[in-house]
């Protein structure tokens, strides 16, 4: 499908917005194959336009253009899918885990169901963010090389930035724009750069070469400011184990609501 072609995934972190004229000037001199991820029509329209949020396309896919090619996460069915959107799209096959308690024994059943691994057509490992799960599929469908904007983290902004709505999570909002705790919040920044560092590890054995983050994101493991010549880091620190089980009794009082914000 990609056929070697370079790619870009845009994500809909406020890092799109905020560097926008040097994302557009790099993908009219790289011309790479474009990944929009969620809610992003208001900024550009990809190549692909891919899906992983159900509320978010309730909310915004009426918005999803004819001239993208529009791609689902598996937690998306066809009823759900043709409440917007009545063309052609392509299905992810990817399952649906997420980080339990115990992963921090690597011989657990709870982190060996979150290694990454592309079997018999399946996606493995917990991919409960879009631009993850993106980026991986962008390695099985012959991407020669992976670029990734706007996907910051939640909490690439303090608490009190995010809380004065002085900052956003979002390109098309201010303040915590998935209405969720900043504690849950970084939760989910610590399981995606667990799955991060496993997706590395997998992609750079299998296809010979990793991806990177080319905008200020809390991944910063993977962060190339070269590309477009931004020098800004944050600074993120990681919780520690100790306050990552802590913090993880708090949020699954919000388990229900994670189907929502993937």
């Amino acid at each position: 499908m990609l056929n070697g072609k370079k790619v870009l995934i845009v994500g809909a972190g406020l890092s799109t917005k905020k560097y926008w004229k040097k994302i557009k000037r790099h993908i009219d001199k790289k011309r790479p194959i474009t990944f929009g991820c969620n809610n992003i029509s208001h900024i550009f329209i990809p190549d692909y336009h891919v899906w992983g949020s159900i509320q978010r396309w309730r909310e915004f896919g009426h918005l999803a253009s004819v001239k993208s090619k529009l791609v689902f996460r598996s937690n998306f069915t066809r009823s759900i899918i043709r409440e917007k959107w009545y063309g052609p799209y392509f299905m992810m096959n990817n399952v649906e885990r997420r980080w339990e308690d115990g992963f921090e024994n690597k011989k657990s059943e709870q982190y060996k169901k979150c290694c990454v691994r592309y079997k018999n057509d399946i996606m493995y490992g917990c991919f409960k963010h879009v631009g993850v799960t993106t980026t991986f599929w962008a390695y099985i469908h012959g991407a020669s090389k992976i670029s990734l904007v706007g996907n910051d983290g939640y909490t690439l902004y303090s608490k009190k930035e995010l809380s004065k709505n002085k900052k956003g999570q979002h390109c098309y909002g201010s303040g915590l724009t998935d209405g969720f705790s900043y504690e849950y919040c970084l939760k989910r920044d610590a399981d995606r750069y667990r799955t991060l560092r496993l997706l590395h590890r997998y992609c750079k054995k299998r296809y010979g070469f990793s991806f990177e983050f080319i905008t200020p994101t809390v991944f910063d493991e993977f962060y190339n400011p070269n590309v477009l010549n931004i020098k800004q880091r944050h600074k993120w620190e990681e919780p520690s184990l100790e306050e990552y089980k802590r913090i993880s009794i708090i949020c699954k009082k919000h388990r229900k609501l994670d189907k929502y914000n993937l």
